[in-house]
């Protein structure tokens, strides 16, 4: 609707909210009843996600409780295992070093006779275990599974993976005194085949021989193996939870259903043709994750129901360890929770129709009571926005006209500075022709000098009015002007109240074109460098210092510029003006304000605090740059000073 009067727009305040308020009713119970149906949806996603997580974990908890305690075992049974081979060692140096002091005054050869008798025919884990002899030089002294060996030089002796592992057994004793080693070797029931074997060694240093036996890991991890499937066989939790294994060849290992064990069930398929066992077999190989499929039991109806399954790879033994959960379960959780959530929602949208009905017919009173206090105030609020709005156009006219006069009075102190030395060179010419001519000695050649001298300063006179009515001009012509000659420019307008306070201006200019308005430019660095020159006047310093700097940059970003959709002249980069002053700096609490109108550190009588703030307009406003200003420390012949920096960074081409 649109608005063309006052009168309209009291009743479009008086009758739309009546309008309103039975809309929104409508829409806030219709999107409650669709946000009750979404919230359903999401409700029933986040059980179902829930329950899939919360069993995924509990079946991935046992599976990997089951692999940490294989791990366990094995490293339990290892250290058992390694336990025994060192006592019986012990036990064998024992007898080695009782009969070595019982014979010590025979010859070393009749007492390892008397050794090899003793030891030869001591068996232990079930017949498997022997002792063996080698002196240091690599000799065999007793080997009963191999006689062929004894009295033979052996220590280049290699196994079928080329390991030289009497070399090394040497190496060991001599180096640990006794230690442990995997070496390959055959079995006493088995002589033509090398199998993994832990050996335990240990040197006799009179005899210069190490004595050692050991045991196979195949038998040992035979007995792991046949110790963990009898316990994982009696793992259940929950209502359908049990742990079952394959082998990497498809064998049961252990499953609930015991006459599955031992059948080779690799081409097992579900219902849906997939190979389940072959798809858990190459998980495992994978490490560890899940699977799902049809399973061909559960346990609670004895029928096939989708399961989803977590496998644990146990590479060292090509186990394939696994647990799961079925569907079923889940189907019959999330009905229950459906008919919770249903019975919810349909008591919170009961609640909430009775609520909002209510609530409409409260805002409808409220409505008409604010509609009344609107139209009350309307006029007067009206009135206070036109007043206010010509207030701060004055307030704006003012402060514009506050900066005009400010500039214009430091123009004037410029111009008499600049005319105060012409003046006393036409002073003291004219002077000294008077006295001359007084007295006489007026000559020519000194005459003639006089005048150069006025002539000379009455024309620098004149070129200074030049320079001070160009800057004063009010046509805002944008033209291109190179940066030497802005700086040539501002120095001609300045130069002379640097010089009356001992500032001394060190610049830096990188020559730039730049096209912009030169006046408004040459304004805003006035302003700074007059700011500069207030706060050096105002400091003991041995040297007083302003560098200006002129540079062309790449990586700038005019966010004024953007704003006013001039990226094409940014396409060439910017140029960048700095004045730098070393004054100190400017204090950390007033830094954010300097560009703020009537913000001022100065006395009343020295300072109005607009400089900046026209500066910071114009540059934004009128030139699309920036000006920033923060506190510098840097070093200038030798020595190090603090200063403000101000910077006006502009748009090229």
């Amino acid at each position: 609707m649109l608005i063309k009067s006052e009168k309209q727009l009291l009743n479009f305040v008086k009758y739309s909210p009546f309008v309103v308020i039975f809309t929104i009713g409508l829409i806030v119970n219709a999107l409650i009843y669709y946000q009750n149906e979404l919230n359903y949806e999401k409700d029933m996603a986040i059980y179902e996600k829930n329950f899939i997580d919360t069993n995924k974990n509990l079946v991935k908890i046992q599976v990997e409780k089951v692999y940490k305690q294989i791990v366990e075992q094995q490293e339990n049974l290892e250290n058992e295992l390694k336990d025994k081979l060192k006592k019986r060692v012990d036990e064998a140096y024992s007898i080695v070093d009782t009969i070595y002091k019982e014979y010590s005054h025979k010859d070393k050869k009749e007492i390892f006779r008397i050794i090899k008798s003793s030891l030869r025919n001591l068996r232990f884990n079930e017949n498997r275990g022997y002792f063996y002899i080698y002196q240091m030089d690599g000799i065999n002294v007793l080997h009963p599974i191999k006689p062929e060996f004894e009295g033979k030089q052996l220590i280049n002796f290699k196994d079928k993976r080329d390991q030289e592992i009497i070399k090394q057994t040497i190496a060991g004793s001599l180096k640990y005194g006794d230690f442990f080693k995997e070496i390959f070797w055959v079995k006493p029931n088995d002589l033509k085949q090398e199998y993994k074997k832990i050996t335990f060694n240990k040197y006799h240093k009179e005899l210069d021989i190490f004595i050692g036996t050991g045991e196979y890991l195949e038998d040992f991890t035979i007995k792991i193996k046949s110790h963990m499937l009898e316990y994982i066989q009696n793992i259940f939790y929950g209502k359908n939870g049990y742990i079952f294994v394959f082998d990497y060849e498809g064998v049961q290992l252990a499953h609930i259903k015991k006459s599955y064990i031992g059948q080779n069930r690799i081409d097992l398929t579900d219902a849906n043709g997939k190979k389940i066992t072959q798809t858990i077999i190459n998980k495992a190989k994978e490490g560890s994750g899940f699977v799902n499929y049809i399973g061909t039991i559960m346990p609670q109806t004895g029928k096939p129901a989708e399961k989803f399954t977590y496998v644990q790879g146990l590479d060292e033994w090509k186990w394939a360890i696994a647990s799961g959960f079925y569907n079923k379960e889940m189907l019959e959780f999330l009905e229950e929770k459906a008919k919770e959530l249903k019975e919810l929602n349909n008591q919170s949208l009961k609640k909430t129709l009775m609520i909002s009905f209510f609530l409409t017919i409260a805002l409808i009173f409220l409505a008409t009571y604010i509609s009344n206090i609107l139209k009350r105030f309307f006029d007067d609020y009206n009135d206070r926005i036109q007043r206010e709005i010509i207030a701060n156009r004055k307030k704006d006219v003012l402060l514009h006209q506050q900066s005009k006069m400010a500039s214009m009075g430091e123009m004037i102190g410029n111009i008499a500075h600049q005319w105060r030395q012409p003046l006393n060179m036409i002073s003291t010419a004219t002077s000294r022709v008077k006295l001359e001519d007084e007295f006489g000695t007026l000559t020519k050649e000194s005459h003639a000098e006089a005048l150069d001298a006025i002539l000379k300063s009455t024309d620098y006179l004149s070129k200074t009015i030049d320079d001070f009515r160009e800057f004063f001009n009010p046509n805002k012509i944008l033209h291109e002007i190179s940066t030497e000659a802005l700086y040539n420019k501002v120095m001609q307008l300045t130069s002379s109240r640097y010089k009356s306070k001992d500032i001394h201006i060190e610049s830096d200019i990188e020559d730039i074109n730049v096209m912009t308005y030169e006046n408004e430019l040459i304004q805003s660095l006035i302003n700074i460098l007059n700011n500069a020159v207030d706060i050096l006047s105002e400091k003991e310093l041995d040297e007083k210092l302003i560098f200006f700097k002129v540079e062309r940059a790449f990586d700038c970003d005019l966010i004024n510029c953007k704003k006013n959709k001039c990226e094409q002249r940014n396409e060439g980069g910017c140029v960048k003006i700095s004045v730098t002053d070393n004054a100190g700096g400017i204090p950390e609490k007033n830094i954010a304000k300097v560009f703020d109108a009537y913000f001022t550190t100065k006395h009343q009588s020295q300072g109005t605090g607009i400089g900046l703030y026209m500066t910071y307009q114009i540059v934004t406003n009128h030139l699309l740059g920036q000006v920033i200003v923060e506190n510098k420390s840097f070093e200038f012949k030798n020595k190090k000073y603090v200063g403000a920096s101000f910077s006006i960074i502009l748009p090229l081409n």
